[in-house]
C-alpha cells in the first residue's frame, strides 16, 4: 500500500485526513464540522479511513480480471493495520493507528467497517445480511465517531449506528446507478432478483430506470426502518453525541427525493441540505 496522493497537500488548515474527507465525502465532512473540537480530527480520520475502504472496492477494470481478489487484498492490508501492522507512510493509516492506540475508538468497530466492505465483495444473500452489513459499514463509521466523542452508552451507540445506516441507505439510493457501474454491488441478492437483475448485470450497468426506481423504493423502506429503530433505542441524543448522527438528516432527504432523472448528473448538495443539517443541530434532534 502506498502513500495517498489523491488529496494533495492539505489546505485551509486541514490535516491530510480532513482534506480527503472534504474532497471525497463532503456529506460526512459537513456533519463532522459540528463534532466537538476535541474529537473533530478523529472524525476526519474515520471519514478518510472509510473512503479508503470504499475505494478498495471501486475497481471495475480489475474486477473483470481478478474478481473480488484485488479488493480483498486491499482490505486485508487495512485489517492488518488495525491489528498492529505497519502503516508504512500512508497518512490515513498512520492517523488511524494513533486513534486506536489512544483508545479513542474500539478496534472492533474499525474492523467492522473493513468487514462490511469484504462482505459486500462476497455478496449479500438477503435483506437481513444487508441490514447487518449496513450497521457495520456506514453505521460503524458513525458509531466510531460517537466513541471518539466519548459516548459510552450502548443504546446510544446502537442508535447512532442505525442513524449511520439511514445515511448509508440514502446515499446508496441517491448514487445507485453510479455505485453499480463503479464495480460495487452493495445490494442483497434477493433485492436484485425481485427486479430481475443479476449482480453481474448490475455491475455492468444494465439496470433499467424501472429497476433503479424499484430498488430505490426498497432502500427507502429500509432506511426509514433504520430511523424508526434508532428513535426507539435513543429518542434524544445528547448535544455532544448528536453530530455523530447528523448524516442521517441528509440520508432521509435523499430517500424522499426519488431517483434522479439523469443518474450521471446527480445534483450537488444545495442550501436546503445544509440548512436541514444546521436545523437539526439547533433543535438538538435528527
Amino acid at each position: 500500500m502506498t502513500t495517498v496522493q489523491d488529496a494533495g497537500q492539505s489546505t485551509d488548515g486541514l490535516s491530510e485526513c480532513g482534506a480527503i474527507a472534504r474532497r471525497f465525502d463532503p456529506d460526512r465532512f459537513l456533519c463532522a464540522l459540528f463534532v466537538p473540537a476535541p474529537a473533530r480530527e478523529a472524525a476526519m480520520t474515520l471519514i478518510a479511513f472509510n473512503h479508503e475502504c470504499v475505494r478498495a472496492l471501486s475497481t471495475p477494470a480489475s474486477w473483470a480480471v481478478a474478481g473480488p481478489i484485488a479488493g480483498m487484498i486491499r482490505l486485508q492490508w487495512w485489517r492488518d493495520v488495525i491489528d498492529g501492522g505497519d502503516p508504512q507512510r500512508h497518512p490515513v493509516a498512520i492517523a488511524l493507528v494513533e486513534l486506536l492506540s489512544r483508545g479513542r475508538v474500539d478496534a472492533d468497530t474499525a474492523r467492522g467497517i473493513v468487514d462490511a466492505r469484504e462482505c459486500e465483495l462476497d455478496g449479500l444473500p438477503d435483506w437481513d445480511a444487508w441490514r447487518a452489513n449496513m450497521r457495520l459499514g456506514a453505521g460503524g463509521v458513525q458509531r466510531a465517531m460517537a466513541e471518539a466523542i466519548g459516548c459510552d452508552d450502548a443504546a446510544c451507540r446502537a442508535a447512532v449506528a442505525d442513524m449511520g445506516a439511514v445515511y448509508g441507505a440514502g446515499a446508496l439510493a441517491r448514487h445507485l446507478a453510479l455505485v453499480l457501474r463503479s464495480g460495487r454491488c452493495p445490494l442483497p441478492d434477493t433485492a436484485l432478483e425481485a427486479v430481475s437483475l443479476t449482480r453481474d448485470g448490475a455491475r455492468e450497468g444494465h439496470a433499467t430506470p424501472r429497476q433503479l426506481a424499484e430498488l430505490h423504493d426498497a432502500l427507502r423502506t429500509e432506511g426509514e426502518a433504520f430511523y424508526a429503530q434508532a428513535m426507539q433505542a435513543a429518542p434524544r441524543l445528547s448535544r455532544a453525541v448528536l453530530p455523530a448522527a447528523l448524516p442521517a438528516v441528509l440520508g432521509r432527504r435523499d430517500l424522499r427525493a426519488g431517483v434522479a432523472r439523469d443518474p450521471d448528473a446527480v445534483a450537488a448538495r444545495g442550501i436546503g441540505d445544509r440548512l436541514a443539517v444546521m436545523a437539526a443541530v439547533a433543535r438538538g434532534r435528527i
